[in-house]
């Protein structure tokens, strides 16, 4: 299987946002993420790594967007 733990960077910390990660989307500005559960998150970040070999994603924090 494929799935991936992704990471969150934020002010000098990271943490697991969320297991077993399938789906790795851009909305906009922001990244649409789920798992095998069917689990959903909307993340205001970027891709900072991709690590296909430890199946870990690495994003990076970063201000929400401004509706218009």
């Amino acid at each position: 299987m494929c799935e991936s733990t992704v990471y969150l960077a934020s002010d000098g910390q990271e943490e697991e946002i969320m297991r077993d990660a399938v789906l790795l989307q851009p909305e906009g500005d922001v990244l649409l993420l789920a798992n095998l559960l069917g689990e959903r998150k909307l993340v205001c970040g970027t891709i900072k790594e991709i690590d296909l070999l430890k199946h870990t994603i690495h994003l990076e924090k970063s201000e929400a967007p401004v509706s218009q």
